[in-house]
């Protein structure tokens, strides 16, 4: 088989990360395994989290699965384990709390890949760039904070198999919307407010709630940069970002009031 009929043969989504791996210099044959001990057990986040996947501790008993919470930054927070193949696979690679999945680390997974894609991300096999991860088939999806559109980190379910079915990957995607929503009934009730005012005001209705899926990394950074400096500037304003497929986004901010001297800054980005 030629290069480009192999290259072919790979889904698109892997065959960009093997490239981004690839011009990163990553090497399949020489991944050293990362673990950071400075975690924080107590973030948000995992608080979000620690319900959802308690829940699902139930589902996956006595099968080879296990779901598996990172930060933003694609540090294992949690893992909720089933049976005792999947636990002592995850023990024998070191997936510990405090493993990195970052792409750059140990090349394309579906943790630290759904975190460069921003999006749901499978990758199963020998799709996998580390050979140590080949036995299992696994996806993720983003958590992405409702109140202020950033990835906080990513859920992912692994198994030691070859394939993930349909089911699977809605049933991962439901328990990120889970996490999401729980972060937001842990946020200040100031927060909580600021945000209902904005859904319901007329202009939420026909905004996207998250970046379109298309959109590249560098787009994507670029506009979360523009939204940060919107918020600093505590103001209505607007900025137009010329994207890399010729697009034109427009990044709105507003200001949302609500009762009292309850106030913040919404922002809104439309695209043509």
């Amino acid at each position: 088989m030629s290069i480009d009929s192999a290259e072919r043969a790979v889904r698109e989504p892997i065959l960009n990360s093997w490239r981004r791996c690839h011009d990163a210099g990553l090497n399949p044959g020489a991944f050293k395994v990362r673990v950071l001990d400075d975690l924080d057990f107590d973030s948000m986040l995992v608080r979000a989290a620690k319900p959802v996947l308690d829940r699902l501790q139930t589902d996956i008993a006595d099968t080879p699965s296990g779901v598996f919470l990172s930060d933003a930054s694609g540090v294992l927070a949690q893992r909720v384990l089933g049976d005792n193949s999947i636990r002592s696979a995850a023990d024998a690679l070191g997936v510990i709390p405090g493993f990195s999945y970052a792409e750059s680390d140990i090349g394309t997974n579906a943790v630290g890949s759904a975190l460069l894609e921003r999006r749901t991300y499978q990758v199963s096999g020998s799709e996998h760039l580390w050979e140590a991860l080949q036995r299992f088939a696994a996806v993720g999806s983003p958590v992405i904070n409702p109140l202020t559109g950033r990835v906080e980190g990513v859920v992912c379910i692994a198994s030691l198999g070859e394939r993930m079915d349909a089911r699977v990957r809605a049933m991962i995607r439901r328990t990120a919307y889970e996490v999401e929503q729980s972060l937001l009934d842990l946020s200040t009730s100031r927060e909580q407010a600021l945000f209902r005012r904005f859904l319901d005001s007329r202009a939420a209705t026909v905004v996207p709630a998250s970046m379109p899926p298309d959109l590249g990394l560098g787009d994507r950074l670029a506009l979360e940069d523009a939204a940060v400096k919107l918020v600093a500037q505590g103001r209505e304003a607007m900025v137009e970002i010329v994207l890399s497929d010729g697009r034109t986004a427009t990044v709105v901010a507003q200001m949302v009031t609500g009762p009292g001297d309850l106030t913040g800054v919404a922002v809104q980005a439309w695209f043509s």
